[in-house]
């Protein structure tokens, strides 16, 4: 039985905070005076410039997802709930994405160094969702994992997509969105494919 899909777009060559390590000189960002790293992933640099804007849906260098005008006019369309889509001041028609209920349960293969300040770990890898008490495909509509993965300031959530989704998603046509499988039998599917025009 397939669950659902984990949602992940390409690189497109943009930082929104910084690197894994360093943070940009940026006002007002939320980060821990011990260990350094942010503690609001979800902080909008107002001086964001996209790089690569042929993307309907792509990834910062730091884990920040970056979404179309044409992708929030289909999420839109549809009604889904739980959405967030944060203008970008000097990136017209793309916009910050992100998903603020619709937690799904995952566990990490590894988790290293926690900071006693902040309580965040410095990487946090391997992400599986947990799949024992899931008896269905997951509702049309968008998720996130409860953990966010990676290391230092590039930490983000797992996307995930139902069935239903993936099929209105295939009929837009949109380009290079990499989906993959998540199936109840073997827990993940390694098969990765693209939508794409």
């Amino acid at each position: 039985m397939i669950i659902g899909y984990e949602i992940t777009g390409y690189d497109n060559d943009s930082c929104m905070t910084g690197s894994c390590e360093k943070l940009f000189d940026l006002p007002f960002i939320p980060k821990c005076s011990k260990c350094g790293y942010r503690t609001d992933y979800r902080y909008t640099n107002k001086d964001f410039k996209l790089k690569r804007k042929t993307l309907d849906f792509s990834s910062t260098h730091d884990g920040v997802t970056i979404v179309s005008l044409k992708f929030k006019e289909f999420c839109n369309r549809y009604g889904y709930d739980g959405l967030e889509f944060v203008e970008l001041p000097k990136t017209p028609n793309f916009f910050q994405f992100y998903i603020k209920d619709n937690i799904i349960k995952y566990e990490a293969s590894f988790k290293e160094k926690i900071c006693h300040n902040c309580g965040q770990y410095e990487s946090v890898i391997g992400p599986s969702m947990r799949l024992e008490n899931v008896l269905e495909p997951l509702a049309d509509g968008f998720y996130q994992s409860d953990l966010w993965f990676a290391s230092g300031n590039e930490k983000s959530p797992v996307l995930i997509i139902s069935p239903i989704t993936k099929e209105k998603l295939a009929r837009e046509g949109f380009k290079n969105i990499c989906l993959t499988k998540i199936e109840k039998e073997n827990s993940h599917s390694k098969s990765v494919f693209q939508i794409s025009s």
